[in-house]
């Protein structure tokens, strides 16, 4: 490996370091004061760096946010696959528990997945869509064996509902609104009979 090739390697590792703090920082600062605590200004701070060091290492604000969610969904992906996928005969009720534990878990992670939002001219990325849509392909892949008589589109489409249902109901309960409307019931068990319900009505053959 010649001298040159050596350097760049350094460089590159020492920036690949850098960046990774940068992520780390902002990860702890939304861990401990929200999502509305960040900012390029925090994040600047927190690594002791200055504002124009982070903008070497993401295009801007939204760049930086966008992997930090990115990394919440890598990771809720990790759970439900693991869910399913290490069970022989799992039940989307098992989903439904991973979900709201993994929620638990990560709740600061969870809730910057929604608080974030991005500027309507704003393009997202591919390899954040991509994350996504390897999230929601997996979980299509679990369910379609309960709904053969779906196709895949339709079965997306069920899981996207059921996905935002049960993100409806963890932030009206972590608002502690969900007890005004369905008294003496969780969240958890009121996502577990929206979950069951939907897949009866669409003719599942276990729920």
């Amino acid at each position: 490996m010649s001298t040159g090739t050596v350097r760049q390697s350094r460089a590159q590792a020492r920036q690949d370091a850098t960046r990774q703090r940068i992520l780390d920082a902002a990860r702890d600062i939304i861990q401990q004061q929200g999502f509305r605590g960040l900012s390029i200004r925090t994040i600047a701070s927190a690594v002791n760096c200055s504002v124009g060091t982070i903008y070497n290492h993401f295009c801007d604000f939204d760049d930086i946010v966008l992997h930090l969610n990115a990394e919440t969904i890598a990771r809720l992906d990790a759970v439900l696959e693991e869910a399913v996928f290490g069970q022989p005969d799992w039940r989307p009720s098992a989903l439904v528990d991973v979900y709201f534990d993994f929620l638990e878990l990560n709740n600061a992670a969870w809730r910057a997945l929604f608080e974030h939002h991005l500027p309507r001219d704003y393009r997202v990325p591919d390899w954040y869509r991509e994350g996504v849509d390897t999230l929601v392909g997996h979980v299509v892949a679990a369910f379609a064996p309960l709904l053969p008589h779906l196709s895949r589109e339709d079965c997306a489409e069920l899981i996207v509902g059921l996905w935002a249902g049960l993100h409806g109901l963890a932030s009206l309960d972590q608002e502690d609104k969900l007890s005004t409307v369905s008294v003496g019931s969780s969240a958890r068990k009121v996502g577990q009979m929206l979950v069951r319900t939907a897949l009866r009505g669409a003719g599942a053959s276990r729920a």
